[in-house]
């Protein structure tokens, strides 16, 4: 199984609203027979666009998923009996899996054309639905369901100590157009999301940033992501339209994706709201349409247009957005290269043999440059003109990202990647005005078990002088700090087919910029059916 990857942020709520009265929201952040294709086909967009597709909010609530708990546990201590006899059990897929949000990472254009059927008995507890899923995928047709829990508790500092339960759940559907409808060029991607559980850092840290990238602010089901592609130029370019959320594609380090707080998803400046506005990212998605070309290995560039998400409605929408509810519009674009495909780097491991275990092994190598923009113009945070009125300005940002693997174990997946990224905003219409992040992923530490990863990890958000006065304003007392810091030391073990679980710790030093130094710790159990 491979790991899943939560590239989001997750909205945290302090309550506050600034002196104009101006909610100030923060985002710390799957068939007896062959399928008939066109049946298939007209139950896919059925599905996928149906006016009065509806998911019920407590169809995944707490309830069932403490059953579903249940169930899955004695599937996995099956699962672990026979692979007590059968080793291949325990083997993983490199397989990137789609899927966004708190949802698992999106796989890119590259990754997608040489992608290749997945193989279910070994990364999934369902298998192969003896055979039906293997002809559901060659008639253009992919069922996932995963399903993640959480424990986090704060042992120190913060708020108080506590924790508790947080769960989430993907239904992901994806659509080959070319098989399924000889539609050459196109596909389609639907996911429902559906949270349940506790707010952690709400609750007991008040951090800034947030503890965990499955956190939202009130629990909620249903579409998520729901779009519409189109490539071109023998693939070299796509065109997709629909529910959008940027961090499935911009601002993301695929070596940052092991670890659970959301600053290393979605950065947070940029998850940060603005007086008026926020990205469309996890848990609310909005509409939009993304541009992207790949006219070469070594580089890519991508453009999105999206609705805003307004403020006052950040912590109480629904998993999406409609149309007349967004707000004036976001811009975001990135430019990326390939270091390893212009031989900056080099191979990080002699080339392998056919039949060698690691013949498909791919580095990672990726350096960034994007940047972004909302419209119409904001409020600043506290700045008045003589009138008294609030000030307005263009709330933007940029953001510079990098990373490569390092070093290989020759003739193996054993690898060790680093990244590194940095981001700015304006910093006077959202509280954070840069961020910085580093951290290291170290794939296979032990002999034997390749597909475990080891990460650490260091993030870093910096508040701006107008933020630090609204914020020492709303506390009624003077801040301690003019940032916040965390260190996340985390281990993601497979430990059967279809099962992760992985163990965390989190130091958050100066949460919220006023409370004691946080120590969080608890454990993450990720499922695929």
């Amino acid at each position: 199984m491979h790991q899943e990857r939560f590239p989001c942020a997750i909205y945290t709520d302090f309550r506050r609203r600034c002196p104009g009265g101006r909610t100030n929201c923060l985002i710390a952040r799957a068939l007896p027979e062959r399928t008939n294709p066109p049946c298939c086909a007209r139950l896919a967009l059925i599905l996928l666009f149906g006016r009065n597709m509806y998911i019920a909010r407590h169809t995944f609530g707490a309830a069932h998923s403490a059953l579903l708990i249940a169930v899955l546990f004695a599937q996995v201590s099956a699962a672990q009996a026979a692979a007590a006899h059968d080793p291949a059990v325990f083997g993983g897929t490199e397989e990137p899996r789609e899927g966004d949000g708190g949802p698992a990472r999106e796989a890119t254009a590259a990754e997608r054309a040489d992608r290749v059927a997945p193989n279910w008995s070994e990364s999934t507890l369902s298998g192969d639905w003896g055979g039906a899923r293997q002809r559901l995928y060659d008639a253009g047709i992919e069922l996932e369901l995963l399903y993640t829990a959480d424990y986090l508790r704060n042992n120190s500092g913060g708020l108080k100590r506590g924790g508790g339960y947080m769960g989430h759940v993907d239904v992901i559907l994806q659509l080959d157009g070319e098989r399924l409808l000889g539609w050459q060029g196109g596909s389609a991607y639907l996911q429902l999301i559906s949270n349940s559980g506790k707010r952690v850092n709400l609750n007991y840290v008040g951090s800034l940033m947030g503890v965990d990238n499955i956190e939202a602010p009130v629990n909620r089901s249903g579409i998520f992501r729901a779009w519409l592609q189109q490539s071109f130029l023998d693939d070299k370019a796509s065109l997709r339209l629909g529910l959008y959320p940027i961090d499935s594609e911009f601002y993301v380090t695929n070596s940052s994706g092991v670890f659970l707080h959301p600053s290393f998803g979605m950065a947070a400046e940029a998850g940060d709201f603005g007086t008026l506005a926020g990205p469309s990212i996890y848990p609310t998605s909005s509409w939009g349409a993304r541009l992207r070309v790949d006219p070469d290995p070594a580089w890519y560039a991508m453009l999105a247009v999206t609705r805003a998400l307004p403020s006052d409605r950040a912590a109480t929408a629904g998993p999406n957005i409609s149309w007349q509810q967004g707000i004036g519009s976001m811009v975001i674009g990135e430019v990326g290269l390939r270091p390893i495909e212009l031989g900056v780097f080099g191979e990080t491991a002699p080339a392998t043999t056919v039949g060698d275990a690691a013949d498909d092994f791919q580095s990672t190598s990726k350096l960034a440059l994007g940047a972004w923009r909302f419209a119409p113009q904001f409020p600043e945070l506290v700045a008045v003109d003589a009138a008294g009125d609030a000030q307005t300005t263009t709330h933007w940002g940029a953001y510079v990202l990098g990373e490569q693997t390092l070093y290989r174990v020759p003739g193996s997946k054993r690898n060790l990647t680093g990244f590194i990224r940095y981001g700015i905003t304006d910093g006077k219409t959202n509280n954070i005005d840069y961020s910085v992040s580093a951290g290291i992923a170290w794939q296979g530490v032990f002999a034997g078990r390749e597909d475990d990863v080891f990460g650490i990890a260091a993030t870093r958000a910096h508040v701006g002088p107008q933020g630090r006065e609204l914020l020492t304003a709303d506390l009624g007392s003077a801040l301690s700090s003019t940032a916040e810091t965390v260190v996340e030391i985390s281990y993601q073990a497979q430990l059967a087919r279809g099962v992760i679980v992985q163990p965390v710790v989190q130091r958050i030093f100066n949460p919220g910029l006023s409370l004691p130094d946080s120590t969080v710790a608890g454990a993450r159990l990720q499922l695929a059916f």
